[in-house]
């Protein structure tokens, strides 16, 4: 593994979850270390005083902080991922209630017969006798897809940077579909 470059899994200031804090206490070199930085810190401290270039066997001591330095970067890695996961899963849901709070508000101000609502993705598309009610679809921040004869709604942080059409159904096939 290479110990100084950790690339994204870096961050100095990443402080270790306290139930991982197990891991800091087994080892012998970088105990009381709460911070990926001050264990990189640590690391670099001990290969300058462990280094082997004086001594052609194999160093013990340098091997230990090795494998310890490793075994925590990856602990670290595991929890910022663990956390990264939480925090999409959060943006994910907020996402859901925007998308059902939009079709909550559709069914309060449309009728819907003769509609038809698919979610592709994280966008709302609505198609079938939609000319009587596109005043109201306008108010509703729906926008016309002329290529798609369909209206469709997506939150702005959504924005597709696709500058070319792209039939519905390549855009289902990608995203799924539910009506």
């Amino acid at each position: 593994m290479s110990h100084h470059n950790d690339g994204f899994l870096f961050n100095p200031s990443y402080s270790i979850p306290d139930n991982q804090n197990l891991y800091i206490m087994k080892t012998n070199f970088f105990y009381g270390c709460k911070t990926s930085g001050e264990v990189r810190n640590r690391y670099d401290e001990l290969s300058r005083v462990f280094n082997p270039t004086n001594s052609k066997e194999p160093n013990e001591m340098i091997n230990t902080t090795n494998a310890e330095y490793d075994m925590l970067m990856i602990v670290f890695r595991d929890a910022m991922l663990a956390e990264a996961v939480k925090e999409n899963e959060k943006e994910n849901e907020k996402e859901k209630l925007t998308v059902l709070e939009k079709i909550k508000e559709l069914q309060e101000k449309v009728n819907p017969d003769g509609l038809t609502l698919e979610i592709v993705g994280k966008y709302l598309w609505l198609s079938g006798a939609t000319f009587a009610v596109r005043e109201v679809l306008k108010q509703l921040d729906f926008r016309y897809s002329p290529d798609k004869k369909s209206w469709y709604w997506r939150d702005e942080a959504n924005r597709s940077s696709n500058t070319k059409p792209i039939p519905l159904e390549m855009i289902r096939e990608k995203y799924g579909t539910g009506v």
